[in-house]
């Protein structure tokens, strides 16, 4: 067989439009791809928050099932410390000293109570989470989320 010349002097490669058509594509890609993971990292976080003010709930249902009334020492709007060591019974803080936020880093906790209820609160803190998402629990399990869906949920 004889030997084909044009072969040999063609170089191997990829040509500027292939790698410009390449970049285009990934570029494609990164503006779907990213703003969809933004949101799903949002309302997991948001979703994890939901679990923290269940535990808030449960602590506070403890104290009510001891005691037949919730604790009073929370009758204005209280921010809990997400770290157990700052609330302690000097604080006035010890019905939640077994409970440990996991999303401390993107919401702050507080809680309203009155003898017959309580309704507890996630506020995102604003740099990691949208300060507007705000979560809430009742002692009568109502439970709400903001309808902006600043928490990529509208209810849970």
């Amino acid at each position: 067989m004889p030997f084909n010349h044009s072969y040999r002097n063609r170089s191997s490669g990829f040509t500027l439009v292939e790698l410009m058509v390449v970049v285009a594509v990934l570029g494609i890609l990164a503006s779907i791809a990213l703003p969809s993971y933004k949101s799903y990292i949002t309302k997991s976080r948001a979703q994890a928050a939901t679990s923290d003010l269940v535990g808030m709930a449960l602590a506070l249902e403890n104290t009510f099932q001891k005691t037949l009334s919730y604790p009073g020492a929370y009758a204005s709007e209280t921010t809990i410390p997400a770290l157990p060591t700052n609330r302690t019974a000097s604080t006035g803080l010890n019905d939640f000293s077994g409970w440990s936020p996991a999303q401390s880093s993107y919401f702050s906790y507080s809680v309203v109570t009155t003898n017959a209820g309580f309704i507890v609160k996630a506020t995102g803190n604003g740099s990691a989470m949208a300060a507007s998402c705000l979560l809430t629990l009742s002692n009568d399990n109502v439970r709400t989320a903001p309808a902006d869906s600043s928490c990529g949920f509208t209810f849970w």
